[in-house]
């Protein structure tokens, strides 16, 4: 019997990301959608012959399921995230910084929803993501004021969307 630790799987064993994604992941892309593209793009480059399917059992899930979310059909939960990450050798910090920007991404999609109303619960009920999460990302939304409250149910987006969401959410969380 062979002894897999938790997060790997025995043909794809878990590893720390190479020196090419590593710059990727800290600089402005700090979404977990491009960071498995670009994952999938390097090992095609290794391998012409790398599938889909061999990518998804790597990180433990089924095809169809990666399929849909790299292409933006299905959300990626904090968890799937934290599975992801653990399988493709990301730190704890690049793991959280990877679930806030995601759930900040989530909450600007609902902003600009005509339907949106300027409540944390409500946002958690639309997104499905626990208060908690939802607290943490409107705080990261405030910090870089990517989010303006102007009243108490008037929220906007900001028009300015120079400071990149994913830098300084990756050196805020890792401390550098």
């Amino acid at each position: 019997m062979i002894a897999i630790r938790k997060g790997a799987c025995s043909t794809f064993p878990a590893r720390r990301l190479d020196a090419v994604l590593r710059p990727v992941l800290q600089s402005c892309v700090m979404d977990m959608r491009s960071l498995l593209q670009l994952e999938f793009d390097r090992r095609r480059t290794k391998n012409p012959r790398y599938s889909l399917r061999a990518f998804a059992y790597a990180l433990g899930t089924h095809h169809s399921t990666l399929s849909q979310m790299l292409r933006a059909r299905r959300r990626l939960t904090a968890r799937t995230i934290r599975r992801f990450g653990q399988r493709l050798g990301l730190s704890a910090p690049e793991i959280r910084a990877a679930c806030v920007a995601e759930h900040c991404a989530a909450i600007r999609r609902l902003v600009s929803d005509p339907r949106f109303r300027a409540d944390s619960r409500w946002i958690a009920v639309m997104t499905g993501i626990s208060l908690d999460d939802v607290n943490v990302a409107l705080h990261w939304l405030l910090y870089t004021r990517e989010l303006i409250m102007s009243g108490p149910q008037t929220w906007t987006l900001s028009e300015n969307n120079d400071a990149a969401p994913g830098s300084p959410l990756a050196n805020h969380i890792t401390g550098s």
